[in-house]
């Protein structure tokens, strides 16, 4: 890369880190959000760039959440990526799982309560780390203010909407968000109010229209990969002016 930068400039997008917030509203389908939320820190194991990692709940379904989060996160098939029966396979090298470790253990030295996983799964070899569920935490705890690219998610929980959004405000990221309300309203206030660069309302996935843009705010990247944007990106536009007067 150093060669390449040294030859010349060129035009670059970078789609960079994340810590993505998945705001809970009392309004929401339970169901429905516990589903996206597993499957968004489950997938890959949780080693996604968008993977949704901060779950922010409003009070009153916050226990009712993790209740169906813990049942979710627990029903996994650790094991080779290969072999049909598995649905949950390893981190990339030990070396990051023991990072991940790393992050949880700060996590529970400022206050952090484990409530699910929280450790190496034992009997696979290799780097499986179990999934996570980590309580009690505020806006500089390590889980909350790390990417830990693992199956980590921290719980949040707020009272209004103001707080909501606030909380899902990261000082650094702004890659993804996901809504869960049954109120359209809200989730479009939502849409305009947070700062990242694709905003979920009641799901958690990318679809395959690659005409949609995908990058990130803040240090989430630069540029957007896919969709007209991108292409955009590395055109090169050329002004033109005449005088045409005698």
């Amino acid at each position: 890369m150093k060669a390449a930068a040294e030859s010349g400039i060129k035009p670059v997008t970078l789609e960079l880190g994340g810590k993505s917030p998945q705001l809970v509203f009392a309004d929401a389908d339970l169901e429905k959000a516990a589903t996206c939320i597993a499957g968004s820190i489950l997938a890959n194991s949780g080693q996604g760039c968008v993977a949704g990692s901060r779950v922010i709940v409003q009070r009153p379904i916050a226990e009712a959440l993790i209740d169906l989060l813990k049942v979710k996160l627990a029903r996994i098939t650790p094991g080779h990526t290969w072999k049909a029966a598995t649905d949950f396979g390893p981190i990339v090298s030990e070396a990051q799982a023991r990072r991940i470790d790393r992050i949880v253990g700060a996590s529970r030295e400022q206050g952090g309560e484990v409530l699910l996983g929280g450790g190496l799964i034992a009997g696979h070899g290799g780097a499986y780390y179990q999934p996570t569920i980590i309580a009690n935490v505020t806006g500089d705890n390590a889980a909350v203010r790390e990417e830990v690219f693992g199956p980590v998610l921290t719980i949040q929980s707020f009272a209004d909407e103001d707080e909501g959004f606030a909380l899902a405000d990261h000082p650094e990221y702004g890659l993804a968000a996901g809504v869960y309300t049954r109120d359209l309203g809200r989730g479009l206030r939502a849409v305009r109010l947070l700062q990242a660069g694709t905003v979920w309302v009641n799901r958690y996935s990318r679809t395959l229209d690659f005409i949609l843009p995908t990058g990130g705010y803040k240090s989430s990247g630069i540029g957007k990969d896919l969709g007209r944007q991108a292409v955009e990106q590395n055109l090169r536009h050329k002004t033109v002016l005449i005088d045409i007067a005698n």
